[in-house]
């Protein structure tokens, strides 16, 4: 036999293992590890999600949420497991972020870590308590040129205190930043009046926007929300650099094996196509994306980039 064909035999015969290892599995429990408290819009989907590809893969699918560090202590969990496709990472623009911004970041995002697909984008808005006296963003920004005030962020070195930090580098302004575990838990205080404002995805606050308790000011993207067409951009309050939103997306540990990532992108990704899947989404305020994971990977490499530049511009250093 010539060299040619040896090699055709021996792809042929890779990718037949492959298809018969995706076909093996899954034969026990799924997890997907979310590094975020209950109730975010990262912890809703994660679990709509997994309860979808329960019914589809035959074995029980479950979220398990390990909150804390920036979400470090979850990604660093995930990166700790068996390569078997067994634990996944459901996870947010924070692990791109995290190692910019911390120089102790037990992982590497790239090396330790397989891309599977991202899953959406999120749109996120900066809101103060209805009863505020700050109607608009330039109230706000006006009155935090006299007084004290502050905002909420799930976490030092999140994608909301970068937010946050822009626009204080963006005016002037100085606000104080309050660090949370999760979202929920700041809408609890700037409902209770403990923060002056708060930035959160519209999938969190929407049901407290709709009650009437909490007025949206600005919205983090270069285009209005569908959702929420009467807010206006921050690039067109003046702040340009606030141009894109959150992205959600999900990770299996580096070496597990192709086969097993590429099915469960695609069948994500069926999913988020799915007609009343995307109606879901967007009433969240999420826009469905889905990529295959090479271009996830590519992705992942570009938004690396971006916060290199951008985070030590806003001056934010770890704590």
């Amino acid at each position: 036999m010539n060299r040619t064909f040896l090699a055709l035999l021996g792809a042929l015969a890779l990718a037949a293992s492959g298809g018969a290892l995706a076909q093996a599995w899954p034969n026990k429990p799924v997890k997907f590890i979310m590094p975020s408290a209950p109730g975010s819009s990262p912890d809703r989907y994660t679990r709509l999600l997994a309860e979808k590809l329960t019914h589809k893969w035959g074995v029980p699918v479950v979220v398990e949420n390990r909150p804390g560090a920036t979400a470090m202590i979850g990604t660093d969990f995930v990166a700790k497991q068996p390569a078997d496709g067994y634990t996944f990472l459901s996870t947010f623009t924070s692990f791109t972020q995290a190692p910019v911004l911390f120089p102790n970041c037990p992982d590497d995002p790239e090396k330790d870590f397989a891309p599977v697909t991202q899953a959406m984008t999120a749109e996120v808005i900066m809101a103060v308590r209805s009863d505020s006296p700050y109607k608009t963003y330039a109230d706000l920004i006006a009155a935090a040129r006299r007084d004290k005030l502050s905002y909420g962020s799930f976490g030092n070195g999140s994608s909301f205190h970068i937010y946050g930090e822009t626009v204080k580098r963006a005016t002037g302004i100085d606000m104080t930043h309050v660090a949370y575990k999760g979202e929920a838990l700041i809408l609890n205080d700037l409902l209770g009046g403990q923060i002056t404002a708060s930035f959160n995805s519209i999938g969190t606050a929407l049901p407290h926007i709709k009650a009437g308790k909490i007025r949206p000011l600005a919205l983090v993207g270069s285009a209005r929300s569908r959702t929420l067409p009467e807010v206006p951009t921050f690039p067109e309050l003046g702040v340009a650099r606030l141009n894109g939103g959150a992205w959600f997306g999900f990770f299996a540990r580096s070496g597990t094996p192709k086969a097993i990532v590429d099915k469960v992108s695609a069948d994500i990704n069926g999913f988020l196509n799915e007609p009343e899947m995307q109606k879901w989404l967007r009433d969240q305020g999420l826009e469905p994306t889905g990529m295959t994971p090479e271009q996830f990977t590519a992705f992942i490499r570009a938004d690396l980039a971006k916060w290199r530049q951008l985070i030590p511009e806003v001056g934010i250093k770890a704590e």
